[in-house]
């Protein structure tokens, strides 16, 4: 068969030019997705997982540059790009979904807050001790916000425990604005608060 043309409709033709297709889309789905692995293993500085993810990535790159290089047809160029897409896809969503890495948990509240009675109600102190209660560690910072002296706690955890960071502190104080550094999307904020502190 003519490299530069489309298989012919006969069957065991089209089975033989789908399968090494397919093939090439599912390595390179392979070592895309090892890639996107390898660069978060680098960034967390994790040395042995970085390089298990590179070994792996190289060999599937290999294998599957080898099967198109070696008979380059137009489905197997589609197979190619279409794992490239389809691995990075995959690689980016399987990351999100494992959660992998350290995000910052940053928690703001009005740390002029009083009680009916007029009495401080140290919110910034009693997200830090709910945060702490839980077994994360919690640091309070005191500074200006637009309306006021705001305080900022800060929880640096591992990133599959940030959501429950931030529900921690809104246990506290439903009206806490709150954002998770290093993740995809900021933690959604309570209707009313944007822009408060």
């Amino acid at each position: 068969m003519d490299s530069l043309t489309f298989p012919s409709l006969d069957p065991a033709a089209l089975i033989g030019a789908l399968l090494p297709a397919i093939g090439v889309a599912l390595l390179r789905i392979g070592d895309v997705t090892m890639n996107v692995f390898r660069m978060v293993f680098v960034v967390q500085e994790r040395r042995l997982l970085a390089a298990l993810a590179s070994a792996g990535e190289a060999a599937m790159w290999l294998s599957a540059a080898g099967i198109v290089l070696t008979n380059i047809t137009p489905l197997r160029a589609i197979g190619y790009v279409v794992g490239v897409a389809a691995g990075t896809a995959i690689g980016v969503e399987v990351a999100r979904r494992l959660r992998l890495g350290m995000s910052t948990v940053r928690v703001y509240v009005d740390a002029d807050a009083e009680d009916e009675h007029g009495r401080q109600l140290e919110l910034g102190w009693r997200v830090a001790s709910a945060i702490r209660g839980a077994g994360y560690a919690a640091t309070v910072f005191r500074g200006h916000g637009l309306h006021g002296e705001v305080d900022m706690v800060l929880s640096t955890v591992r990133r599959r425990d940030a959501e429950e960071v931030v529900g921690i502190a809104r246990s506290v104080d439903a009206s806490v604005m709150a954002a998770i550094d290093n993740a995809l999307s900021p933690a959604a904020m309570p209707a009313g608060t944007a822009g408060r502190v």
